[in-house]
């Protein structure tokens, strides 16, 4: 695959566009792409925006989000001089060697962020730099010196308010945080004058938060006295109030948009590390067990296992060695949850880890992630450093006498490394492909190695179960599924974004008060969550609640927590058909049922959506989709077939349209 390295503005050429766009769409795409040439940029080379503009305008989800990886434009253009921030590495100082020393760094993270000075922030998570956030970031710095500003300019993660990027938002003793969107480069002047003065720049203004939750326990940091708002103030909307955050229930994100991912300080001022403090200092490895079991947490990441009841199995397992790996890497194309969090808060996973490790007795972890994360892959391993530097990674943490270490591991992505062992073989340096069971990983994992694989934001909820107890958590959600759940809104909506829900919201709900309903404005058709290998639901299905067993009957599942929106001009045939075509690339080939099958199926549902289909040609995918659900080896081939068969369940009508009239 061609390696496609934009500059905020700059080119790349036509042949190595068409080379990195995936062998399953490259028939389709290259002659789009041609026309678009010859159309718009009448030369041998085209430029990012050209090609960003057409696949965001003339493409549907989910080849929509796979074209944009393919093509890197998923992630922030190559910097160019002109526009690079001048951002020199944080330099942590002191160590944390016991709880006193934990307290005074959280202390000095408070101080960061709500100083006596001045705090400008600028998310810069993918979503944002995609946006220019970095140009932002750079002329606010710019505007900084030349007004002579005593102000931090910040790099921070992103809220989930993807359609607003890029953020900025202003803290200055004695005021409260506002919060800017959409803000360009232009805007930065005006916006550290505005700041210095003590004053609003109004138009841009989208919100005001007046405390921040320093963790689970109920702590806060208020940002302003306790009095009646400016009349500027006034006109600017309460963050509390607005929908997007008040049906909200922060747990594992609360952090993200709030702290530097890059500085250790500003997570313990939020009260990090304090869970692992607790556990090392007055809870047995049993005890964490117990919480998470009390707490019913399942895997966020697929099959929804009892993530206590994999803990304690590897805790009583036999062997010298134990490993925590944690799957960073998720495959789903429109989802990109792993990536934008790991951004924003990667401190929170690395402590999740911890208390993983502590609790069933491994010294060492890995956490795989995806390749292409690059930006991910950089903050968490700048993160892993400063928690080494600290004492917070290593030998004998918090005077305890345990001890971890910790290493990013990176992978091609594949989409089969969802299945635990097939990760385990990639991280072997062997083919990504699933082991037979038994024996499962908690016995026999890496290395031969007793070893919990748990999916990231499963290990990242941890932190706040042991803080405030497993009842606590059990007690949020549905009686099957408790806590919360991260969502990724994506496909035809309003307002792309990710957010954090009780289990038990409607789905429905979140698609209107998070993402606005559609972006067309139409009528909402189809949805489909989970990923690839969820099935394709009709819009009567709104009112299904966001829980493993109410996904599960409907013929879909919840995934990592992917949600695709297609509304009433969707051709939901073809979007079963590119995802069997994703399937086709994902398999790994190691059993005939799925490498055959898949194959097959391809070719039957290509048919279908030509308008060549017939009715031997349904009868057949049912069939397959049978055979496939009981014989093949994993999860990927299993449910390659969900996304054709709950189309032909449930829009008969768009598959009878697309029959072959005279052969049927």
């Amino acid at each position: 695959m061609a390696d496609i390295k934009w500059l905020p503005d700059g080119q790349e050429t036509f042949d190595k566009v068409i080379a990195a766009v995936p062998e399953g769409m490259r028939a389709a795409m290259k002659p789009k792409l041609i026309e678009m040439l010859a159309a718009k940029a009448g030369g041998k080379k085209i430029s990012r925006k050209i090609v960003e503009a057409w696949v965001k305008e003339d493409l549907p989800e989910p080849q929509r989000s796979v074209l944009m990886a393919a093509l890197g434009l998923d992630r922030p253009a190559a910097k160019a001089d002109a526009a690079a921030v001048k951002k020199a590495a944080w330099k942590v100082k002191g160590a944390v060697k016991n709880a006193a020393d934990l307290a005074k760094m959280k202390a000095a993270g408070q101080e960061l962020l709500a100083p006596k000075t001045l705090r400008i922030t600028v998310s810069s998570a993918s979503c944002g730099l995609a946006k220019g956030a970095e140009t932002v970031a750079a002329a606010l710095q710019d505007a900084v010196k030349k007004q002579k500003v005593n102000a931090d300019v910040v790099l921070v993660g992103s809220n989930g308010m993807s359609w607003a990027e890029p953020m900025v938002s202003v803290i200055k003793a004695g005021k409260p945080c506002i919060v800017y969107g959409n803000v360009t480069a232009d805007a930065a002047a005006g916006i550290v004058k505005a700041a210095a003065a003590g004053k609003i720049v109004e138009d841009l203004a989208l919100m005001r938060v007046d405390s921040i939750k320093v963790d689970v326990t109920g702590e806060k940091i208020k940002y302003a006295a306790d009095k009646a708002p400016a009349a500027a103030l006034a006109k600017v909307k309460d963050g509390s109030k607005i929908d997007f955050f008040k049906k909200q229930l922060k747990i594992v994100s609360r952090n993200a948009g709030i702290i530097a991912p890059d500085r250790i300080e500003e997570y313990i001022g939020l009260g990090g590390y304090q869970a692992l403090a607790k556990a090392l200092g007055s809870m047995k490895p049993a005890d964490v067990i117990k919480e998470v079991k009390e707490s019913k947490l399942r895997g966020r990441g697929g099959a929804g296992f009892p993530a206590g009841i994999k803990w304690e199995a590897c805790s009583k397992a036999a062997g010298d060695k134990k490993y925590i790996v944690c799957n960073g890497s998720e495959g789903d194309p429109e989802i990109g949850l792993h990536k934008s969090f790991l951004e924003s808060d990667p401190h929170m996973l690395i402590e999740g880890m911890l208390l993983a490790g502590y609790a069933v007795g491994a010294d060492e972890g890995y956490v795989y992630l995806n390749d292409r994360y690059v930006l991910a892959v950089e903050r968490v391993q700048t993160a892993i450093e400063q928690a080494e530097k600290v004492g917070l990674l290593g030998k004998n943490i918090l005077g305890s006498g345990f001890s971890f270490t910790l290493k990013v591991k990176r992978g091609g992505g594949a989409y089969v490394c969802g299945e635990e062992t097939a990760l385990l073989n990639a991280l072997e340096g062997s083919f990504a492909e699933p082991r037979p069971r038994p024996p499962l990983p908690v016995h026999q994992g890496l290395n031969g190695k007793p070893t919990v694989v748990n999916n990231l934001e499963t290990l990242s909820t941890v932190s706040a179960i042991v803080l405030k107890g497993g009842k606590w958590f059990a007690g949020i959600g549905t009686p099957a599924s408790k806590g919360t759940k991260i969502v990724a809104l994506s496909g035809n909506v309003a307002r792309p974004c990710w957010v954090e829900v009780a289990m038990g919201t409607v789905i429905g709900d979140i698609i209107t008060a998070f993402a606005g309903g559609t972006a067309s404005g139409k009528k909402v058709k189809a949805f489909q969550t989970g990923g690839p290998s969820g099935g394709i639901l009709p819009a009567s299905q709104l009112k299904l609640k966001l829980d493993y067993d109410a996904l599960g009957k409907a013929g879909s599942l919840l995934g990592s927590g992917g949600l695709l929106v297609m509304d009433e001009d969707c051709d939901v045939v073809d979007v079963a058909r590119f995802l069997t075509e994703f399937f086709l690339e994902e398999s790994c080939g190691k059993c005939t049922p799925c490498r055959e099958g898949v194959k097959r199926l391809n070719e039957i549902v290509s048919c279908i959506a030509d308008g060549r289909g017939t009715k031997a040609q349904l009868a057949l995918v049912k069939t397959m989709g049978e055979a496939m659900s009981a014989a093949c080896f994993c999860a990927l081939g299993k449910t390659a077939a969900a996304p054709i068969l709950t189309v032909m369940k449930h829009f008969p009508k768009d598959v009878n349209g697309k029959m072959l009239k005279t052969i049927n």
